[in-house]
This record gives C-alpha cells, sequence and structure tokens, in this order.
C-alpha cells in the first residue's frame, strides 16, 4: 500500500512542480548524478519485485547528501559573487523539485524492497514511515492494524459489527422457527446485507427475483426430467459452473437464479424430492434479507457517504497537527518526538480514510459523490503529510530558522492560514458551524520577502546559511499547502453535498 501511494504522490507532484520563478538554474554536477540516481532507482524497483536485483539505495542516499552540500555550495559562492537573492532564490526552487523526486524515488525503492521480502541496509537513512523491520515482526503489524480500526469512527468496525449482529440474529431465528435448511438463512443473510438500508433493500429485492427465477427454471427442469433421471448427472456440471460464473460476471441476479437452479439439481440427486426444494430455498432467503434489511435500517441507514467525510475530517485535524509540529521544528527546534507522536496519529487516520474510501466505492446503488472528486480528498491528506515529511528530513539534516529570526518569524505569521484552512476543511466535512469570518490566505508575496530576506543575511554572514535554507524550504511547502488547501474548497463542497442526500435516494 505504502508503494502505490508513493508511486501515486510522485505521478501527482512531477505533474505539478513547484511554481519556477525566471532565473538561472543552478546547473551542478552534483544535480545531473543525482537526476540519474533517481532514474536508476526507479527503474530497479521494478524488477526487484519479481525476483531481480534490488536498487542501490545507499547511492541514491549518497547522491541525495552531496547534492545538498553541493547546492549550498552553489548558493553561497552564487550571494558572494554578487548574484542577486532573487536568482539564488529561483535556483533554489528550481533544484527542489529534484530533491522532493529523489526523497520519493527513496520511498519506492525501500517500499519495493520491503514488499519484495528483501533487507534493507541499516545505515540507509529512510524516509518517515517506512517500516524498516519489512516483513520480520508479523505480530506487531496486526496489532497495529487492529488497533488502527478499533476506534468508534471506523467503517471497518461498523461492518464488523453489522455483519456480526445481523448473522447472529439469522441463525437465532433460523433455530427458533426450526427451518430445514437453517444456513440458507445466515447464507442469505450474509449475502444481501449491504452497507445502507436502501442498498440492502434492493440486493433484497434483487436476490428474492433471482431465487424466484431460479425456482422457476429449477423446478420445470425437474418435472420435465422426474426427480431420478440421469439428465440431472449431466446437468450438474453445467448448473455449478453457472453459480459460479454468474454472480460475478452476470450479475447479482442472475447469479442467485443460477446458484438455486444449482441446489434444486444437487439436492435431488442426493434426496429427491421435485421442486418443493426450491420453495425452502425461497423462504429462507426470505427470513435471511429481511433480517439484513433489519440491521441495515437499525445500524447504518446513511451508508459509507457520511463515513467516508468524517473520515476525511478526522485525517485532515490530524495532519494539521503533524505539519504545526514539523513547521515548530524546522523554524524553532521543536523536539524530534512530538513530529514523530503526531504523524503516527495522522497515519491512523490516514488509513481509516483509505479504508472508509474503499467501502464507499463498492457500496452498490447510486452514488451522489464522484469516485474521483472522493480518491482526491484522500489523496490530498497524505500529500499534505508528505509536505510535513520533507520539512522533517530538512531538520534532521540540521538545517533550523534560528540564525534568521525575522525570516522565521514571518513565516510563523503565515503558517496559521493554512493550518486554519485545514481545520476549516475538516469542520465542514464534519457538518460543524464555525463563526464566519473573512478567510485569510497565505501570502505568497510574504513567504518571497522572507526567503529573500535570509538568503540577504546569508550573503553577509557565510554561517547562516542554514537558516536560510531552512526558510526557503518551509516557505516553498507553506505555499504548496495554501495552494493544495484552495483546490480542495469545490472537492470537500461536492461530499458536504453528498453527505446531505438521504439514504433512501
Amino acid at each position: 500500500m505504502e508503494l502505490l501511494s508513493e508511486l501515486e504522490r510522485t505521478l501527482q507532484f512531477v505533474t505539478r512542480p513547484f511554481q519556477l520563478l525566471p532565473g538561472p538554474r543552478p546547473c551542478i554536477e552534483e544535480g545531473d548524478r543525482l537526476a540519474a540516481a533517481v532514474v536508476q532507482t526507479l527503474e530497479a524497483s521494478a524488477p526487484v519485485l519479481i525476483g531481480g536485483e534490488a536498487p542501490n539505495l545507499l547511492e541514491l542516499g549518497q547522491a541525495r547528501l552531496v547534492h545538498r552540500q553541493a547546492l549550498d555550495r552553489w548558493a553561497g559562492d552564487a550571494l558572494r559573487a554578487g548574484r542577486s537573492p532573487e536568482e539564488v532564490l529561483a535556483g533554489l526552487d528550481a533544484d527542489h523539485v529534484l530533491r522532493v523526486v529523489s526523497y520519493l524515488a527513496l520511498a519506492i525503492g525501500s517500499d519495493a524492497v520491503i514488499a519484495a521480502g528483501r533487507t534493507l541496509a541499516a545505515e540507509l537513512p529512510l524516509p518517515t514511515g517506512t517500516p524498516r523491520e519489512g516483513t520480520s515482526i508479523v505480530l506487531i503489524r496486526i496489532a497495529r492494524t487492529v488497533r488502527t480500526y478499533l476506534v468508534p469512527t471506523s467503517s471497518t468496525l461498523h461492518n464488523s459489527v453489522r455483519v456480526g449482529i445481523g448473522l447472529a440474529l439469522a441463525v437465532l431465528v433460523a433455530r427458533v422457527l426450526a427451518l430445514s435448511h437453517a444456513f440458507w438463512v445466515v447464507l442469505g443473510t450474509l449475502s444481501v446485507l449491504r452497507s445502507n438500508a436502501l442498498g440492502t433493500g434492493r440486493t433484497t429485492v434483487e436476490a428474492l427475483a433471482g431465487t424466484v427465477a431460479g425456482f422457476v427454471v429449477g423446478g420445470l427442469f425437474t418435472v420435465l426430467v422426474g426427480a431420478t433421471s440421469a439428465a440431472l448427472w449431466a446437468a450438474l456440471p453445467i448448473a455449478v459452473f453457472l453459480a459460479a460464473y454468474a454472480s460475478t460476471a452476470l450479475g447479482f441476479v442472475v447469479g442467485q437464479a443460477a446458484f438455486t437452479i444449482n441446489l434444486v439439481i444437487l439436492f435431488n440427486l442426493i434426496s429427491p424430492v421435485g421442486w418443493r426444494i426450491g420453495l425452502a430455498r425461497i423462504e429462507d432467503v426470505a427470513v435471511g434479507a429481511a433480517i439484513s434489511v433489519v440491521a441495515g435500517i437499525l445500524l447504518w441507514p446513511r451508508g459509507a457517504r457520511r463515513e467516508f467525510g468524517l473520515a476525511i475530517a478526522g485525517t485532515y485535524r490530524s495532519v494539521t497537527s503533524y505539519l504545526a509540529a514539523c513547521f515548530n521544528r524546522v523554524l524553532e527546534g521543536g523536539p524530534p518526538e512530538d513530529t514523530l507522536r503526531a504523524r503516527s496519529l495522522a497515519v491512523r487516520d490516514r488509513d481509516r480514510a483509505r479504508e472508509a474510501f474503499d467501502q464507499f466505492l463498492y457500496e452498490r446503488g447510486a452514488k451522489p459523490l464522484d469516485p474521483r472528486t472522493a480518491g482526491f480528498l484522500v489523496a490530498s491528506g497524505t500529500n499534505a503529510m508528505m509536505a510535513g515529511d520533507s520539512i522533517n528530513v530538512v531538520a534532521d539534516m540540521g538545517y533550523y530558522a534560528e540564525d534568521c529570526p525575522a525570516g522565521a518569524l514571518a513565516i510563523r505569521g503565515q503558517i496559521p492560514f493554512v493550518l486554519e484552512d485545514f481545520l476549516r476543511l475538516a469542520d465542514r466535512l464534519s457538518n460543524i458551524r464555525r463563526a464566519s469570518r473573512p478567510l485569510d490566505r497565505v501570502s505568497d508575496k510574504g513567504l518571497r520577502d522572507a526567503s529573500l530576506t535570509c538568503l540577504r543575511l546569508w550573503r553577509d554572514g557565510p554561517a547562516r546559511g542554514r537558516s536560510a535554507i531552512a526558510v526557503v524550504s518551509a516557505a516553498e511547502w507553506l505555499e504548496q499547502l495554501g495552494e493544495l488547501a484552495a483546490d480542495l474548497e469545490e472537492p470537500v463542497a461536492a461530499a458536504v453535498e453528498a453527505a446531505r442526500v438521504p439514504w433512501w435516494r
């Protein structure tokens, strides 16, 4: 899952990179070597999945480090040589795209090695969140997964409770009524139960229609050929094939009909009873379907779209906390433990949002929210996490804004605008009304001025280079996050409207 997510993020980023400012590109040799290492890593990440050689991730990690050092030297030399801070900022912006792509390539290569069951080098600086242990600590991973979904807002928990109660009721009713083929009641409940009352009702009608049609065809067949005829043996493999094939290839109604025909033939071969077995089948399916409708109405009448909106809202809130911790670390030297804890919570909420998205996609019936729009809402939370990861990497390499207080202060003044945007979007998805006020947007000019201020200080004092890079990186990601929040306005509005659609529509 991480590998697929990183591939998607890479594609999204390279098709929409940072806005490049007019000016000279660094064009340093280390940049060419880093680009070559990125290409080699991506190419080698394919064959390792089918038993080939693993990508040389140590070489890519070393190329990233060397490029960072060379880019810093280029910027410092250019400033001291008399180039304007605006030109140097344009060069840093241009190569920042390469650095982000190289970070994603390192994550993709690491995930490919883990997915192939290989071991990563202990000295490799892995991207944030990459599970170094690979497949060796299975029980720990299982425990983490179970813990992720054991929360009241989890769609997986809702599904489990609904199905468990539905099947328990099916067993109870079948025993109380002493039905002759009680397992069909349980099977009918499981086949019909869906994520909302309307979907369950539609499936109930389809199940009964298919069962009746199958009863008619199967009953006529047994009447025509006889309950003990050899023709039943000849028809059995055809009926088995249709029962297995029709439900997937031809639809649920045809699948139910084919399954009922198969049961009529099979039971007549075991104990010839003619067409009467079809009546028992209809009776049991009707009982199971009724139980499913009751469970669907009581436990989740509105379906997956409402739960999806709440899951996305939880992701945006936890990602906002993670971003706040990352910016605080790079600007003020906050402890890394805060970012790790915040990221752990964000990952859990992201996983719940993915699971709610899957539930939304597989829900039967009309979808008021376009699946592509829903997918963008999920991917946006992941992309915001990538921004936090990248900011955290800058701090891990020792870049802090402590020697450029003016630039850091300007960036801190812009951060609340972006974070407030994500929190406001989360509140809209949760149907929480907040006091209206004029919306403040992050100022691209303010971010640019903060970066230029630190670059001028770097020109006058070489020791301030790391602080300048920290501020420039924070400003670039803050600008990207502001654009992402603006792009989410319409998709969030569509999700809110979809959640308001009555469950019976």
